[in-house]
Parts: C-alpha cells; sequence; structure tokens
C-alpha cells in the first residue's frame, strides 16, 4: 500500500496509506488530507492511482503545486521519495512504514517447524514480575509520580525493571498514532538494549509484516535482509520471549564454516500481546561476539509488555472510532426516520385508528402514514415494505414518504398516483431495489375506501360477522419496472368493521421451532377481538405475537395500522 509522510511547517508530521483510489488535499474539511496551510487552496490537488502508478494532479490552485522542486502544469507520475510541496507543507512519497536500514527487505527464512536449539532461552510473556508491574500501574498502585521519579534505564547490566516500565509508559501516556507509536516503541528498545538491529512485526490477517527496521547507528547497504522463521513462528504461538543464536535454523548459516561464522548472530524475540492474543513480535540481533543476555531478554519482554497496551489500543482505535461515528449516524438516522412516522393517527368522528412500526435494527425499511387531504376530506393511508433491511432500505423509504406526500395532494386518480409514485421510484433507486405499497383514499362520511395493491401484502377488511374481504387489487410492486399501469378498486366499511394493513414482518415471525406465525393466528386474533377498540386489537395482536416468538429474535421490520369504523 502506498503511504505519504505529510510535513506541515508549524505541526508534527503525519502518515497517510493511499487506501482508495483517490486522495484529495487542500483546506477543506471535505478532503482526504486536510491541511491547516494558508498558502494551499481549499480543493489544492490529488492523489489518485492508474495501476500500479500514482499521479499528482494540481485543480487549479492559485498558490501551485511543486514536484521536487518544480511547478506542476496539469498531471505528473511520482515516484518512491518524490517531494510533493503545496504552500509550506511537504508531502513526501514513502515507501512503506520501515525506517533506518537503507533499502532494507525483511525476510522470514527457514521452516515454521525448525527446532530450536537446546540452550535457547524461552521466557512467557506473562512472567509474574512484569505483570504484577503492569496491574500496578492500571490499578493506580503506582502513581504517575512514581513513574516519573524511577531513574532511567541504560543499556547496562542490573537494570530496574521498574524504571524501564515507568520510562515506556510516560513516553507512550501522550495520544499519537499507531506508526509514531510504533516508531517511539523501538527508540525505547534501542535506548535500553545494546542491539545493533530492531524490527517490529505486526500480524495483518494470517501474514506477518514489518512495520519497522531500525540500526542502532550508521547502517550499509542492506538489500535484503534475512532474519528466522523458526523463531517468529515460535513466538506468535506460544506467546513466549527467545534469546538465542539463530545460526542452526537458517539455511543461509548451513553452507561454508567461514560463512557460519561470519553470519552467526546473537538473537531476541518478545511477543506484543493483548489477553490472548499475539498480535505482533519485537526482533532484535547483534553479532554472536556481543551476544545478549538473560538480562536483556527480562528487559525486552518487559518493554514489549507494556508497550503491547498502547499499540494495541492504537491498531483497535480507528475501528472504535469508526464504530462510534456509525452509531452517532444511525442514531440520527433512527431519529430522522422517527420524525417521518405520524405522531398520532387523525381523530375523525366515527373512526378509530393506529399504527405502529418496530424495525427490527436500528432503522428500519418498512413505511406507514395518514395523509388529511388539503383539498376535501378524504384520508390518505399507506404502508409500504422496501426490499432489504438497514441503511439502504432506510434511505428509500424515505424517498418513498416523500413521493407519497407529493403525490397525495395530486388532484389524480389512484391508478395515476401510483402509476406517478413507481416510476418516481424506478428512476432514483437501484435496479436491484423495488418496495411494496398499499395506498389508499378514505372517505370518513361515506366510508368507502379506493385503494391500490403494488405487491405488498394483502390487507384483509374484517367485517363485524366474520367475512374476510382481501384488498388486493393493483399491480407489480413499485420500482421494478417503468411505465406501469396500475388497477385501483373501491371497498365500503359498515360500523364496526375493522381494516387491518401490515408487513411481513408480523406473519413472518418465527418462535424458537423456525415457525410462522402466519395469516391463520392473525385472523384468529382479529376475529376474537373484532368487538375491541382499534388500539385493542393492536394490543391483542402484540399480545400474540409475543407470547408465540417469546425470546426469538425479530427476522424484519413489523409495521400495523387498524382501522375501525365505529359509526
Amino acid at each position: 500500500m502506498q503511504t505519504f509522510i505529510v510535513k506541515p511547517k508549524d505541526y508534527e508530521q503525519s502518515v497517510i496509506k493511499m487506501d482508495k483510489l483517490r486522495l484529495t488535499i487542500g483546506r477543506s474539511s471535505r478532503n482526504d488530507i486536510c491541511l491547516g496551510d494558508p498558502f494551499a487552496s481549499r480543493l489544492h490537488a490529488e492523489l489518485r492511482k492508474e495501476g500500479d502508478h500514482v499521479l499528482i494532479i494540481d485543480n487549479g490552485s492559485a498558490n501551485g503545486t511543486y514536484l521536487n522542486g518544480q511547478r506542476l502544469t496539469g498531471t505528473a507520475r511520482i515516484y518512491i521519495g518524490d517531494r510533493v510541496r503545496i504552500g509550506e507543507t511537504e508531502i513526501e512519497y514513502a515507501a512503506g512504514e520501515q525506517a533506518a536500514i537503507s533499502g532494507a527487505t525483511v525476510m522470514l527464512s527457514g521452516s515454521d517447524a525448525a527446532q530450536l536449539p537446546a540452550d535457547t532461552i524461552t521466557s512467557p510473556i506473562s512472567s509474574r514480575y512484569t505483570n504484577d508491574l503492569i496491574t500496578s500501574i492500571q490499578s493506580g498502585k503506582i502513581s504517575r509520580e512514581t513513574l516519573i521519579s524511577q531513574p532511567q534505564p541504560t543499556a547496562t547490566a542490573g537494570r530496574d525493571l521498574l524504571g524501564i516500565v515507568s520510562q515506556v509508559g510516560i513516553a507512550l501516556l501522550p495520544r499519537t498514532s499507531l506508526e509514531d507509536t510504533l516508531r517511539m516503541t523501538i527508540d525505547l528498545v534501542f535506548q535500553a538494549i545494546p542491539a545493533e538491529r530492531g524490527f517490529l512485526f505486526l500480524k495483518e490477517g494470517d501474514e506477518l509484516t514489518c512495520k519497522i527496521a531500525r540500526g542502532a547507528g550508521t547502517e550499509a547497504e542492506a538489500p535484503q535482509i534475512q532474519i528466522s522463521r523458526s523463531i517468529t513462528s515460535h513466538v506468535l504461538s506460544k506467546g513466549a520471549s527467545i534469546l538465542t543464536s539463530d545460526a542452526m535454523h537458517d539455511p543461509r548459516f548451513q553452507a561454508q564454516h567461514s560463512v557460519v561464522l561470519s553470519q552467526i548472530r546473537s538473537v531476541m524475540a518478545v511477543p506484543l500481546a493483548s489477553g490472548e492474543e499475539t498480535f505482533g513480535l519485537i526482533y532484535v540481533d547483534n553479532p554472536f561476539h556481543n551476544r545478549f543476555q538473560e538480562e536483556d531478554l527480562k528487559v525486552l519482554t518487559t518493554i514489549a509488555s507494556v508497550a503491547s497496551i498502547k499499540i494495541e489500543h492504537e491498531r483497535l482505535l480507528p475501528q472504535i472510532l469508526e464504530k462510534r461515528r456509525m452509531e452517532e449516524e444511525l442514531k440520527v438516522a433512527s431519529e430522522i426516520q422517527m420524525r417521518l412516522q405520524p405522531v398520532s393517527p387523525p381523530k375523525i368522528e366515527g373512526w378509530e385508528m393506529t399504527g405502529v412500526s418496530f424495525p427490527c435494527r436500528e432503522i428500519g425499511g418498512d413505511y406507514y402514514d395518514f395523509i388529511q387531504s388539503k383539498r376535501d376530506n378524504r384520508l390518505v393511508i399507506a404502508v409500504g415494505d422496501v426490499s432489504g433491511k438497514g441503511t439502504g432500505a432506510a434511505l428509500l423509504m424515505s424517498s418513498l414518504h416523500a413521493a407519497v406526500r407529493a403525490q397525495s395532494q395530486a388532484r389524480v386518480s389512484i391508478s395515476e398516483v401510483m402509476s406517478e409514485i413507481n416510476q418516481y421510484i424506478y428512476e432514483n433507486s437501484p435496479s436491484n431495489k423495488f418496495l411494496t405499497l398499499f395506498y389508499g383514499a378514505l372517505d370518513p362520511a361515506t366510508g368507502t375506501l379506493c385503494y391500490s395493491n403494488a405487491g405488498h401484502n394483502t390487507p384483509m377488511l374484517v367485517r363485524r360477522g366474520g367475512e374476510i374481504v382481501s384488498l388486493d387489487k393493483g399491480g407489480l410492486p413499485i420500482g421494478m419496472m417503468p411505465g406501469m399501469s396500475y388497477q385501483e378498486e373501491s371497498v365500503r366499511f359498515e360500523p364496526g368493521d375493522v381494516l387491518l394493513i401490515y408487513s411481513d414482518g408480523i406473519t413472518e415471525s418465527v418462535n424458537d421451532r423456525d415457525e410462522e406465525f402466519g395469516e391463520t393466528r392473525l385472523v384468529e386474533v382479529i376475529k376474537n377481538n373484532i368487538s375491541r377498540s382499534a388500539s385493542g386489537i393492536r394490543d391483542r395482536i402484540d399480545e400474540a405475537l409475543s407470547r408465540f416468538v417469546g425470546t426469538t429474535a425479530p427476522v424484519d421490520d413489523m409495521t400495523l395500522m387498524i382501522i375501525k369504523r365505529t359509526a
């Protein structure tokens, strides 16, 4: 993945990964790389992937975009090491997240299953002393002031582990990016350990990726560095710290004796872990004549133990923040959706009405509405069900709400209203999205309901005497095909009649035996409670549903509308 180091004049630098096709740059907060630079335009430039290449594009900025000191005209390809200047900000195209060992490619060699030498020292990461220190810090038994007052560790024998914990803890207290945290961790390793080279690895899926490669001093050219796979595999699988020579399990060292002597290295590797999960490791080595001691292993294990807490937090922080952002957006969307639903049904003499909708997620795709006509005494009723669930269904539901509201005031027939809504939804939604809709206009004075049903669950007009009239005239679901025509039909309410309109989340609710509630049970509840008020029937349906499903989670949004003529 391409990486860019952004270096503002008056702020700390940051590392940006190019994880999509385009990164926009400028002062506007809408940009992917937002610059607080007064000399940058709001939409200044952009970086764009073209195959394996990366292009820099100036968007007609006022002060220009400079590539390696030359003002850019139009578009240019950039290469690793190139520097783009925008105002007083420099953006470097970096090779990746490794540092210091110039041009090095770190490779794991050998076999996962290779045996470690008999003289290898291993130490569990959960050593009692290290864990006690960390627990004391987390619980507050060791205060910040105590930590600060501890002597700073040095690369000498007899080092105080509490002092090391204090330095690592204080160094990693500030809020930093993951990249900065990794760099700081390696810096602390070199301060406390006499190592020639250091590597920090993190697991990315099933792969182990070197994030930091660093040397203690000036490095010679090292086009390819090989380290032992058997050691890294042992650390990751066992969660143990290791001190050893890697000569016996690296194929490079199994040639001539002179080669073995020149390549033997003293190695330490310690895990980075959170709970039972090992998510990375720190690997350091030295020439064999400057071998690590067991004291060095304790120090490195302690550093890794404390740093793991910070690294794991920074690894998970983007996910945590994204989850919080999504939760907040869903909360806002849920509030908006709630506002689209009627606060209460209209009060009309001789009629009782109620409606309710329960999304199975934070937001849903069901819709219902009562709309009083502004030009006559008609009451428009609508119940819809968008295919699918979640955010996409909720957005389409909002479009349906707007379309129904607009068409409800038109001086046209029900069939024309349905055709207009169908065309609008078809033209403004994805081809794989559609919805069902029952739309009707009720004249309360005469009790006549003119309706059209676009593929919705068939509403039932239950007569006072138990007869059921199905309201199924209409056509195909909304949004499936353009230019659709819809039938309309009329029915007349008599006193005591009840109209039930529902979404399939009601009848398709299942219990722990995977049985559906079904239309038969729904009709039975209505017939047994036909003398109750509209809200009373609603409550009995809810009671029957709750008793039927028990603790089984809902499988779909549930919407119910009940209209009863009382006189």
